[in-house]
């Protein structure tokens, strides 16, 4: 079930502001620094739109999805994985909610969210099950 990304961009109901698209010696990097096992649907996500931000129908209410360079530094800024082995925070919402993606099963990364204050493994919270899914419930419902 491989989500076409650049299909999901054009979408009108997906609003999120985009950034431009990642150059590969940017992508390169982050790959060659980030857990190898982001959900591929992340990574091309991030390669068509390098970070993106706006409202977003999950209870934080805003989304702000860092751009690859600094998912990286803000990883190591929150000591993520310190405080949380086997996540891996790809944004905020704009004040101490982080988004997160569990890696410590093989079978496909939840989207997470935990509280910058309380980054621990107990107060994390299940979003959705997948990347994909959480950008399908930003599209279908925007506007609703």
């Amino acid at each position: 079930n491989r989500m076409d990304v650049q299909k999901l961009l054009r979408n009108p109901r997906f609003r999120l502001e985009q950034g431009g698209a990642a150059e590969p010696g940017q992508v390169k990097q982050f790959r060659e620094a980030a857990p190898p096992n982001l959900p591929r649907t992340y990574l091309r996500f991030m390669e068509a739109c390098n970070g993106a931000r706006g409202k977003i129908p999950y209870e934080t209410g805003f989304l702000e999805l860092w751009p690859l360079d600094r998912a990286l530094e803000r990883n190591r800024e929150y000591g993520i994985a310190r405080s949380l082995p086997g996540f891996f925070a790809f944004g905020s919402d704009g004040a101490d909610e982080l988004f997160l993606f569990d890696l410590r099963k093989d079978d496909g990364a939840a989207v997470c969210a935990v509280s910058a204050k309380a980054a621990n493994a107990a107060s994390v919270a299940p979003i959705t099950k997948s990347f994909s899914e959480f950008l399908e419930g930003i599209t279908l419902m925007a506007g609703a």
